[in-house]
């Protein structure tokens, strides 16, 4: 594989086909590489933390403007386009400007408009900050798993893609537990304060002691312009012959699971608080479920590496459909915390996991697109879901009922992972050195 290709791979910002990239780098365990991905966790730790504060203070904005929780839908669609669009513009901008600079551009960026989202005098201004602020969120992650992947020895790869991306559930996680206490103590205004001075801190050190990898940005460079060009004829290759199927289940997948996990991140806080729990514990609920998250991620990585993507999945996705179905049946019980964090893990690991299964089912020359698209389609059900939550609060439905119309689509990628073929195991996925391909 040769490096533009590698830096293709890269400059598109996916987990699983970086891990399939191959440069020569020293196996050693370098300081240097220890250093570099704890700063880009970092960064994608306060990209998880203020993409899930806007649900986390959701209940408390909505108190604020005087508005119904449902008007609550706007913000939490633009947050999702804003990071869609963030996400797609961040192989361009790789390519442009080196993923060191956009990364460290997109920090201060989402640091200081998050910083300015208790100013917003509307719901209306505030879906705005929050749009263009989640640009910068959707563009940080590729670029932190592109420095992160190039600082890193080829047998860590794998494992420094999904070092990096558990910073989101992380952040997620530390944004629900701090958001009852803060809001609590210093009103929901505090929680966007706490969230955008932290990544401006970070970013200084960034600045100082993140390095640059320049033999990758100057392929990257080379590759941008002739990236776009190929998609049409990218997507006729991934729908060839035995692969449509495939592709075809892969993207409704992708979509079913983003749609839910994002939705349930968004609206937990509303859901608890129609089921009579206090605002405080609305929002320690998206802690619990970004927990649930960070646990399976933990998991998931080995378990791949012993048995088939597809198995996994299905297990992930059973576990999920259980939690969110209990959730809605014992809302009022103390198992509902258990519940939360169960239906995270499983929706969280699929959410993950999608990205393995792609790769399981497309030959080398395709991988890194086949992911691409996988994770687009994923992206489109990010906004799709808690806009569709959003209309059933409108509607009048009852906290029970929206988490039980939640359980449908999970169950609805159940029954598409029981059409997928079963997929090799992880350890053929991520064994870059022999080049092994997932078929």
């Amino acid at each position: 594989m040769s490096l533009t290709n590698k830096m293709d791979v890269i400059g598109r910002g996916d987990a699983a086909s970086v891990a399939s990239a191959s440069p020569a780098v020293s196996e050693s365990l370098q300081p240097s590489f220890l250093k570099t991905l704890l700063l880009c966790f970092l960064a994608i730790l306060l990209d998880g933390l203020d993409t899930g504060s806007i649900g986390v203070a959701g209940p408390a904005i909505a108190a604020h403007f005087g508005v119904s929780t449902a008007s609550l839908t706007l913000p939490f669609i633009m947050t999702s386009i804003g990071a869609v669009l963030g996400y797609l513009a961040s192989g361009y901008l790789v390519a442009r400007w080196r993923a060191r600079r956009v990364l460290i551009f997109s920090v201060i960026g989402f640091g200081v408009l998050t910083l300015a989202t208790p100013f917003a005098s509307s719901i209306i201004v505030l879906s705005i900050l929050r749009l263009v602020t989640a640009i910068g969120l959707g563009a940080a992650l590729p670029s932190a798993v592109a420095i992160a992947v190039l600082q890193a020895p080829v047998t860590l790869r794998a494992a420094a893609t999904i070092v990096v991306g558990t910073g989101l559930a992380a952040g997620g996680a530390l944004g629900g537990a701090l958001g009852g206490l803060l809001t609590r103590k210093y009103g929901w205004e505090s929680l966007f304060y706490f969230g955008g001075a932290l990544p401006l801190l970070l970013s200084l050190v960034l600045l100082r002691w993140l390095p640059a990898s320049d033999e990758a940005d100057a392929a990257a460079t080379a590759a941008g312009d002739k990236r776009m060009a190929g998609n049409l004829k990218l997507i006729s290759s991934i729908f060839a012959g035995s692969l449509g199927g495939r592709t075809a289940g892969l993207w409704v997948f992708s979509f079913l699971i983003f749609a839910d996990a994002y939705a349930l991140i968004f609206w937990l806080p509303p859901l608890l608080i129609g089921f009579g729990f206090p605002a405080a514990d609305g929002q320690f609920a998206v802690g619990f479920f970004s927990a649930g998250g960070l646990i399976a991620n933990l998991i998931v990585v080995p378990l791949v590496g012993r048995f088939a993507v597809t198995s996994v999945m299905r297990i992930a996705a059973s576990t999920a459909g259980l939690c969110v179905t209990g959730i809605a049946l014992w809302a009022t019980t103390s198992w509902v915390w258990a519940l939360i964090l169960g239906a995270g893990a499983g929706l969280i690991a699929c959410s993950v996991g999608q990205s393995a299964l792609a790769v399981s089912i497309y030959p080398a020359p395709l991988r890194t697109n086949g992911v691409g698209f996988s994770a687009a389609a994923g992206r489109i059900g990010s906004i799709v879901g808690p806009a569709f939550v959003g209309l059933l609060f409108s509607l009048g439905w009852s906290p029970k009922s929206i988490v039980l119309a939640a359980a449908v689509p999970i169950l609805a990628a159940i029954l598409v992972l029981l059409l997928l073929p079963r997929s090799v195991q992880g350890s053929e996925l991520w064994d870059v050195s022999a080049g092994k391909r997932g078929t």
